[in-house]
C-alpha cells in the first residue's frame, strides 16, 4: 500500500511540473495554487478542519483532541480568524498577516490575534495563525483547522470560513445535542459537499441529556442528513467539556464516558487506512481545476485571435454590456440590502416596545412585593435596597432580552444573507454562462460567499443613587413624616424610576443593535461590489494577450495559434494523466460499487 502511495504521488508531481512549465505566463494566477497543492502533496499533511455553527464547541473539541488547553475557548462565539495546528517539538506560535508579514507570537498572546475581543472586527490585519505542538494526535501529519463559527450574528472576515473549504482534506463536522439540526448548519453542509470525501458528523454536548434523549436527537440528526443526500454511517457523541477535564485531571473513567475515545480511535482508523487516498484525490481535484482555468483563458485567446475585426469588436463590447449589467447587478443588490437593513432595525423597535411594555409592570411587581416582605426596614435603607432590587431585575430581564433577540435576528440576518448569496451566485452564474456562449469556452464554477462572527460587546445603564444633596432634602422631609408615609414615598420614588430605567436601557439595547445590523449589512454589502472580479480580470486578461498578439501582424498571429493549440493539447494530456492516476487510486471502490450494483 505504502508502495501505491508514493508512486500514485510521484506520478502526480511529475504533472504539477508539467503544469507549471505550461503555465509560466500565469505564474501569478496559478504559480501561488500550485505551489500549495505541491506542498501538500509532500508533506503529506492532511487538513481535517472542524466546521460547525457557532458556540457548538469547536475550540473546545480541538484542545480535547491535542490533550491541552491550547486555544482559547469561551461561552460566547469567540474564534475569528481561521487557526491551524501542526505538530511540533515544541510550542511555537506564528501569525501570518494580511499584508504578507510574519510574527512570532507567545502562545499566552495568541487571544490578542485570533479572537473578537482581542482583535475586534480583525483590526490586526490576520490572516491565520499556524501554532506547533507536540501532540501524538498530530504526528502522523495532520493538521487540525479551527474555524470561525457560521451563523452568529455579526459580520467580521470576509470569506472566513467559506474560504478555507477549498483546502479540506476531510472535515469534522460538529453539532449540537441540546438543538436540532439548524438551517444554518445545513446551508454550511450543502457548501462542502464538493468539497470533501470524507465527513465525521460529531455531536457534542452530551453531558446535558440522558442516554435516551442523546439517541432521538443523534437520530433526528442522521435522518436529516440522509434527506440531505448524505451517507451517515455513525454519529459519533462526545462531551468535549467533558473529556478535556478528564485529559487535563488523568481521568481514564470520565474520558471513556465523554466518548472522545471512540471518536479518537474513528480518526485513527481513517489516519492509517483512507488519509492517504484523499490526500492523492485532493491534490488531483486541486491541480484539474487548476488546468480548467488555464484552458478556458487559452479558449478566449484564441477565440481573440482566430475572430475577424468585426467578431472581435462585437463580441468585446458584448462582454463589456455583461460586466456593464455586473455591475449594475451589484448595485440593485446593494439598494436591496439597505432596505432589508431598514426592516430589521424595524423588528428591533416592535420587540422592544413589546418587552417594555412588559418589563415596567413586571419590575413594579417585584418592587412592590420587596416593600410588603420588609416592613420594618426604615424608609434611607429601604431606598438604597429597592435600587438594588431595580438594578438585580434590569439585568435579568435585559439579559434574556438580549439573548433572544439576538437570536431571532441572527436567524434573519443568516436568512437575508443566504438569500442575497444565492442571488449572488445566480448573477455570476448567469454571467459565466453568457461568457462561455460568447467565447465558446467552459469556465469552471464560481461562487460567492461571505461568512459571519460576533461583535457581543454591551453594558447596562441602571440610575445608581441620586446626587447627595437630594438625597439630604429628601431625608429631611421624611424625618418629619410618619414612617408609613417616608416608606410610601419612596416606593413611590422607585416605582417612578423604574419608567426611567427600563426606557434608558430599551434606548441603549436599540442603539447597539441596530447599529450592530446597519454594520453588518453595509460590511456584507461591501463584500458584494467585489464578487465577480475575479473572473472578469480573468477573461480581461485572456483578451488583452489576443489583442497584443494581433497587433503583431498575421504571421505572428498563426504561429501565437499553433502555440496556443500545441499548449492545449498538453494541458488536455496533463488532465488525461490525473484521470489514469484518479482511476488507479480509486480502482477498488469502483469495482467494489460495480459488484454492489449488479446484486441490485
Amino acid at each position: 500500500m505504502l508502495e501505491e502511495f508514493i508512486k500514485h504521488k510521484t506520478e502526480i508531481l511529475a504533472v504539477i511540473e508539467n503544469i507549471e512549465t505550461l503555465t509560466k505566463e500565469d505564474i501569478k494566477t496559478v504559480g501561488e495554487r500550485l505551489r500549495m497543492v505541491r506542498e501538500q502533496l509532500l508533506s503529506n499533511s492532511f487538513n481535517l478542519v472542524i466546521l460547525g455553527q457557532f458556540k457548538r464547541g469547536k475550540t473546545t473539541l480541538i484542545n480535547s483532541l491535542i490533550g491541552k488547553e491550547i486555544l482559547p475557548s469561551s461561552v460566547v462565539p469567540l474564534t475569528s480568524i481561521v487557526t491551524i495546528l501542526k505538530y511540533g517539538e515544541k510550542i511555537r506560535c506564528n501569525i501570518f498577516m494580511e499584508d504578507g508579514s510574519e510574527k512570532n507570537v507567545r502562545i499566552e498572546e495568541l487571544a490578542d490575534f485570533i479572537t473578537e475581543k482581542g482583535n475586534p472586527k480583525n483590526m490586526r490585519g490576520v490572516r491565520c495563525a499556524h501554532i506547533e505542538y507536540s501532540s501524538p494526535f498530530l504526528e502522523k501529519g495532520m493538521l487540525l483547522v479551527d474555524t470561525p463559527g457560521v451563523g452568529s450574528t455579526f459580520l467580521h472576515n470576509t470569506e472566513t470560513t467559506y474560504e478555507y473549504l477549498d483546502h479540506l482534506d476531510a472535515a469534522l463536522f460538529l453539532m449540537s445535542a441540546d438543538v436540532p439540526i439548524s438551517q444554518v448548519e445545513k446551508e454550511l453542509l450543502d457548501t462542502i459537499k464538493g468539497s470533501t470525501q470524507k465527513i465525521f458528523f460529531v455531536l457534542n454536548k452530551i453531558d446535558y441529556l440522558n442516554p435516551k434523549e442523546i439517541e432521538e436527537i443523534a437520530a433526528f440528526n442522521k435522518h436529516v442528513l440522509e434527506e440531505m443526500g448524505f451517507t451517515v454511517n455513525e454519529i459519533w457523541p462526545i462531551s468535549a467539556r467533558e473529556a478535556l477535564k478528564a485529559k487535563t485531571n488523568n481521568n481514564d473513567i470520565q474520558l471513556s464516558q465523554s466518548g472522545l475515545l471512540n471518536l479518537e480511535d474513528a480518526l485513527g482508523r481513517f489516519l492509517s487506512l483512507e488519509k492517504g487516498k484523499i490526500v492523492l484525490n485532493t491534490a488531483i481535484s486541486k491541480a484539474n481545476r487548476l488546468i480548467s482555468q488555464v484552458l478556458s483563458q487559452i479558449g478566449i485567446e484564441k477565440k481573440t485571435l482566430e475572430s475577424s475585426e468585426e467578431e472581435l469588436e462585437n463580441r468585446i463590447n458584448t462582454f463589456h454590456k455583461l460586466v456593464a449589467n455586473l455591475n449594475q447587478d451589484r448595485e440593485d443588490t446593494a439598494y436591496l440590502l439597505k432596505g432589508e437593513s431598514d426592516k430589521l432595525c424595524l423588528k428591533v423597535e416592535e420587540m422592544l416596545k413589546l418587552f417594555e411594555e412588559k418589563e415596567i409592570p413586571r419590575i413594579r411587581k417585584c418592587l412592590r412585593n420587596f416593600f410588603e416582605r420588609n416592613q420594618d426596614t426604615k424608609p434611607t435603607a429601604l431606598r438604597d435596597e429597592m435600587q438594588k432590587v431595580i438594578k438585580e431585575e434590569i439585568i435579568v430581564g435585559f439579559d434574556v432580552f438580549r439573548k433572544d433577540s439576538e437570536g431571532i435576528i441572527s436567524n434573519s440576518i443568516q436568512e437575508t444573507f443566504n438569500r442575497f448569496t444565492k442571488r449572488s451566485n445566480n448573477i455570476i452564474t448567469e454571467f459565466k454562462t453568457a461568457a462561455e456562449i460568447l467565447f465558446e469556452v467552459s469556465m469552471g464554477q464560481v461562487e460567492f460567499s461571505i461568512e459571519l462572527t460576533n461583535d457581543n460587546s454591551f453594558y447596562y445603564m441602571v440610575q445608581e443613587y441620586t446626587a447627595p444633596t437630594d438625597e439630604e432634602v429628601k431625608s429631611v422631609l421624611r424625618s418629619f413624616l410618619p414612617k408609613s408615609m417616608s416608606r410610601k414615598m419612596v416606593l413611590n420614588e422607585m416605582l417612578e424610576r423604574v419608567d426611567s430605567d427600563v426606557g434608558r436601557n430599551c434606548g441603549r439595547v436599540r442603539y447597539d443593535l441596530t447599529s450592530r445590523i446597519r454594520k453588518t449589512i453595509d460590511y456584507y454589502s461591501k463584500q458584494l461590489k467585489g464578487f465577480g472580479n475575479d473572473l472578469t480580470a480573468q477573461i480581461e486578461r485572456a483578451i488583452q494577450k489576443g489583442q497584443e498578439r494581433r497587433k503583431a501582424g498575421g504571421e505572428s498571429v498563426m504561429k501565437e495559434l499553433g502555440l496556443l493549440a500545441e499548449r492545449n493539447r498538453k494541458l488536455e494530456e496533463q488532465k488525461e494523466s490525473l484521470a489514469i492516476v484518479w482511476n488507479a487510486i480509486n480502482l477498488t471502490d469502483a469495482k467494489s460499487n460495480q459488484v454492489k450494483m449488479a446484486m441490485m
